[in-house]
């Protein structure tokens, strides 16, 4: 305990130039420790984001022209009795694919794998391949393995060139066509599909497991890229969103994941039942009704549980798969991006925000920032939920608001210690001292308090203050608290007070004469002093009037 008193004493004894800009220099280190090389807290704060996204006032509407072909569990149960268990025999997606393809949808989307045969219904398989083979809108998922493993595989461009970026609209490079570079992913088992439009339909995402971003293409060593499923849609049905995205990832040579923009709740696209589908294109009567899909881009998925296409977004802790992938087409092809401030731009802004806090107390003072220690975290958090509200940018200030927070509670704990040593009985009783009283027009609170020990720290370090301190409630007797007492040792005091007199002038509204004492009083004595000290100012003052 007497360590930490110690320490706690040394600590309000330090100059308030070294203790600011001290702190400026320790978070700046920590700032960039964390952003570039621990990354413990730099970056998204992941629970207050998803908050955010959840209380927005401005959310885009999710395009009417998307409508999900749904494998739920009334479909499953429905026609469990007649296929059994899924996966169903092939040829039942043959029926609602060829239903689908005659309306001339804008885009049939599978969120389906077709990565294995079906063994046991191989004229399912020749039946779904024929009917993919007569679908040019039809657009299929495959698997992105880890890049680690690329180098292991044999699947080039030659092999899946619909996978490849531009393959459909524009022949890839012819080196990108016969050169050695190779992907890791699970292809697809149908020559059909394999032909077809193609792209990887991966979720990656963050430490906690939630999906936040999405990444539209992934760029190859040898200069080519890779297309996610919602990238070969757009480029179907809308090739101005595609090169928008194209030049949005020119010259990355990493793959560049974008926060997502998500609509207003988890469910917001159109949702037909599968079984229905699949009752009106054996020409049987559905159970409700099921609307045209001429010009609509249809995505067929689940949102069964016990298929398993759930994860946790911002929206939900239960979100369907394919409701996802349906926000991100629907993001491709309206061109809404939701870019982040790169991580030195971050940490950039939360080092400019320690130094101007360090500025102001210099000009100012620590107990002025008081204030600040909940509402300029809340602003900046503020200004990170506006960004949310329409801008191309997202503004992620969680780091600046932390440090914010931090620096201002650390500031004002050493402010706090720092009132304690100053407002502290004098050390040194043993020579003949000084009271020198003040009088100001309203309490001495912790703004013109900190001013004072400012004058003091510089021109007389030895000296003390006595002043009415404030109970935790507020002040009781304000009159009181009008008066403080400068003491200190008679030779040093004298000889600052010609320094000391114009600084605290601006602070105070009149002074008495020093009252000098032959040698230093024990401290109810020294209270009784100060006291008289008060009662001469007042005297004086009176006199004056």
């Amino acid at each position: 305990m007497k360590l930490w008193q110690r320490l706690t004493e040394r600590l309000g004894s330090l100059p308030a130039s070294r203790v600011t800009w001290g702190l400026v220099i320790l978070f700046s280190v920590w700032v960039l420790l964390d952003v570039f090389v621990l990354k413990l807290t730099g970056g998204l704060a992941q629970s207050s984001y998803d908050t955010m996204v959840r209380a927005r006032v401005f959310v885009a509407a999710p395009d009417p022209r998307i409508v999900i072909i749904d494998i739920d569990e009334a479909s499953l149960a429905r026609m469990g009795k007649e296929f059994g268990r899924w996966p169903w025999p092939r040829d039942t997606l043959a029926t609602v694919l060829a239903h689908v393809e005659r309306q001339q949808p804008a885009a049939v989307v599978w969120d389906i794998l077709f990565s294995d045969a079906d063994r046991l219904s191989p004229g399912g398989d020749a039946a779904f391949n024929q009917a993919v083979s007569q679908s040019p809108r039809s657009h299929f998922s495959v698997v992105r393995l880890p890049k680690a493993n690329d180098g292991a595989s044999h699947i080039t461009a030659k092999a899946l060139p619909g996978l490849w970026v531009g393959a459909s609209a524009r022949p890839a490079p012819a080196a990108a066509l016969a050169g050695p570079v190779t992907v890791a992913l699970i292809p697809p088992a149908l020559p059909a599909v394999a032909a077809g439009h193609l792209g990887y339909n991966n979720g990656y995402v963050d430490s906690d497991g939630v999906l936040r971003r999405y990444r539209y293409l992934e760029p190859l060593s040898d200069g080519t890229a890779i297309q996610s499923i919602a990238l070969g849609v757009a480029s179907s049905v809308n090739p101005l969103a595609q090169q928008e995205i194209l030049n949005r990832s020119a010259g990355a040579a990493k793959p560049m994941d974008e926060l997502i923009a998500w609509r207003r709740k988890a469910g917001a696209y159109a949702h037909l039942s599968f079984a229905d589908v699949f009752a009106q294109a054996e020409g049987e009567k559905p159970l409700a009704p099921v609307p045209g899909f001429a010009g609509k881009i249809v995505i067929i998925g689940s949102t069964a549980p016990s298929l398993h296409d759930i994860h946790p977004t911002p929206l939900s802790s239960m979100q369907a798969g394919v409701d996802s992938l349906a926000t991100v087409i629907d993001n491709a092809l309206h061109q809404r991006s939701m870019r982040e401030l790169p991580r030195w731009l971050q940490a950039v802004l939360a080092i400019a925000l320690c130094v101007g806090l360090a500025l102001w107390v210099k000009f100012k003072s620590a107990a002025s920032l008081a204030p600040a220690l909940l509402v300029l975290p809340a602003m900046l958090l503020g200004i990170s939920y506006v960004s949310l509200n329409g801008l191309p940018f997202f503004v992620d200030l969680h780091l600046a608001a932390g440090l914010a927070l931090l620096f201002l509670a650390v500031l004002r704990y050493w402010s706090t210690l720092r009132r304690n040593h100053w407002c502290a009985p004098l050390a040194d009783t043993a020579q003949p001292i000084a009271v020198w009283a003040w009088e100001r027009a309203d309490a001495w609170l912790e703004a013109p308090l900190d001013r004072l020990i400012d004058a003091l720290e510089q021109h007389a370090p030895s000296c003390r203050i006595v002043v009415c301190d404030a109970p935790p409630s507020g002040l009781r007797w304000p009159e009181l608290a009008r008066f403080v007492a400068v003491v200190g040792p008679q030779a040093a005091l004298l000889a600052a007070r010609a320094q000391l007199e114009p600084a605290l002038r601006h602070l105070a509204l009149r002074c008495a004469e020093p009252l000098l004492l032959q040698a230093a009083p024990a401290r109810e004595q020294m209270a009784k002093d100060v006291i008289s000290a008060w009662a001469m100012l007042q005297r004086t003052a009176a006199g004056n009037d």
